[in-house]
């Protein structure tokens, strides 16, 4: 009985350390974006800084996990619960990288002013909400709420469309420098992978709790 209590205590103690790595990961990305949308060289440098604690984090928690799985050979809940984590830290460490993404874009300059701005900061503003969200739900074990950020998912590449649209023919209109577009499309781009990081730690919090997979769908089998 002790011994079990003692694993679950360091299952609690891993999880604590995956929600640390999450406020990590929104950190950088809402970091990210700030400096995207003032062009701030200095914020972006501290994300790309800062992206050193995430990576070494990451690689802790995927040690402990692996440490867990090993010494303790978890069955049901408790396994999927070390699995999970597992995933999660890779999804969050992802979404990191997104954000030293846009953060390298704001050093290599400006993406495209004007019109086009309007869709991006749309699109950047759901994808943070869905992160939220997403924390949220993985935090109180909220199946619903993640469901939920799964569903935001489709809408974020609506929102992924209508950027790129704007882009597009901005650039074709010849109302933006070619290097601009470029940039204001990977921009684009890394805020559709963070969308999809937020929605994969959502459908990791389903198959902790209830032992399926829906990867790729918005409703459990």
């Amino acid at each position: 009985m002790e011994t079990r209590s003692h694993f679950h205590a360091e299952l609690d103690a891993l999880k604590g350390r995956v929600i640390a790595l999450c406020r990590l990961a929104e950190t950088a990305s809402q970091a990210a974006v700030a400096a995207w949308r003032s062009d701030d060289q200095a914020k972006a440098r501290q994300v790309i800084e800062a992206d050193r604690a995430i990576n070494q984090q990451t690689c802790d928690i995927d040690d402990a996990c692996l440490k867990l799985l090993a010494l303790e050979q978890p069955v049901a809940l408790d396994l999927r619960c070390i699995v999970g984590y597992a995933r999660a830290v890779i999804n969050l460490e992802r979404l990191a990288d997104e954000a030293v993404n846009i953060a390298e874009g704001v050093l290599a300059g400006p993406g495209l002013p004007g019109d086009c701005a309007g869709p991006l900061t749309a699109l950047s503003e759901h994808v943070a909400g869905m992160y939220d969200r997403a924390v949220r739900a993985f935090v109180a074990d909220d199946v619903d709420a993640a469901m939920d950020v799964c569903r935001l998912d489709e809408q974020a590449r609506e929102l992924v469309v209508s950027a790129m649209r704007c882009i597009t023919e901005a650039l074709s209109q010849c109302h933006a420098a070619p290097d601009a577009g470029v940039r204001a499309i990977l921009a684009c781009r890394s805020f559709e992978r963070m969308a999809a990081h937020a929605a994969n730690i959502a459908e990791i919090l389903v198959f902790i709790v209830k032992g399926v997979s829906i990867s790729q769908k918005c409703q459990p089998r």
